[in-house]
């Protein structure tokens, strides 16, 4: 579990003053500078910071996660990478299980850290403003954010997801990634000499599954036109203006004048989902934070987001977050 670290660091030969938000030490006592951890119980975790990079996978259940001055639910199949000296925290609850990997760069292969390089979340900034007194986080916006930007997205679930970077992993790599990342806790837990060396290469794996999921997100907002991009952010925030009520997306696409194959295209290509699975998708997010946060009845939390079925609510919530709506 985390412990906090009561020493200074110096950045860019400055000292930083780690009393705003504490810094954390890493998991792992055995050297290697990796630690692997497998949550199932219901914890939270106060803002803080650590000189490493973090990475969160929910394998079932869902997080409650803030960072990059937003907060969202990440539920089954979500990655968010937070890097070393960024200020998050997060909250877990019900049936939930979370793997969670620390580490620092140097402790991988060159080719992996080269092909990480690539991507903002893992770029050389420190996240940490000139000020050294003052601790706070400069806004940096991810592609994908930027993207959103350019679309005028303003409201909803897939604004404050892209402002987090968490990546979503499909289906089928969901099982890959969790016997990957559960053989790195049992070599985290091993006494053996090799584990270590088994833990670096779990790593490595699970990370380049990782950076092959944001690639794929990222080419998707780079096709579409300024346009399209506009036409999808005012379909998004319609979805989360009227989530409870039943969508035409044929009269939708007519309405921006698309086919209705066309807008499907667009869509998915830029949100990673069809418009129908999104909206479930949104919808069982938005019954999870209902029965979670607000301590609603499961029908109630059902009907609120449109649907009215209520074997029909469970047996969507079970695919999508791994887990029924009573164990929330």
């Amino acid at each position: 579990m985390y412990r906090p670290s009561d020493h200074r660091t110096e950045m860019d030969g400055k000292k930083m003053d780690k009393s705003v938000y504490p810094y954390f030490d890493m998991y792992s006592r055995d050297g290697s500078n990796i630690s692997f951890e497998r949550w199932t119980d219901s914890r939270s975790v106060d803002m803080h910071r650590h000189e490493y990079y973090e990475l969160l996978f929910v394998g079932q259940g869902s997080c409650r996660h803030m960072y990059n001055s937003t907060e969202t639910l990440l539920i089954q199949g979500d990655v968010v990478i937070v890097a070393a000296h960024r200020v998050h925290g997060f909250s877990l609850s019900g049936q939930t299980l979370i793997y969670n990997c620390q580490f620092l760069l140097e402790s991988l292969d060159e080719r992996v850290v080269h092909a990480l390089r690539g991507y903002e979340a893992f770029a050389e900034d420190t996240g940490l403003e000139e000020d050294a007194n003052s601790c706070e986080e400069k806004t940096l916006l991810t592609e994908r954010e930027t993207y959103y930007h350019h679309g005028q997205l303003r409201i909803g679930y897939e604004l404050n997801s892209s402002k987090q970077g968490v990546v979503h992993l499909n289906p089928m790599e969901i099982p890959f990634v969790k016997s990957v990342l559960q053989h790195g806790v049992d070599a985290q837990e091993s006494t053996e000499h090799i584990s270590l060396l088994m833990k670096q290469k779990y790593l490595e794996v699970f990370l380049l599954e990782v950076t092959k999921a944001m690639g794929r997100q990222n080419q998707m907002y780079a096709v579409c036109s300024k346009s399209n991009q506009k036409a999808v952010a005012d379909v998004l925030m319609l979805i989360e203006e009227h989530l409870d009520e039943t969508l035409d997306f044929n009269e939708i696409a007519r309405e921006y004048s698309f086919s209705p194959n066309y807008f499907r295209k667009i869509f998915k290509d830029i949100t990673g989902f069809s418009p129908i699975t999104y909206v479930n998708r949104l919808r069982i997010v938005r019954a999870c934070e209902y029965i979670q946060r607000d301590n609603m009845p499961i029908r109630e939390a059902a009907e609120r987001v449109g649907i009215y079925d209520l074997n029909y609510f469970s047996r969507l919530f079970k695919k999508i977050m791994g887990c029924a709506p009573s164990k929330m």
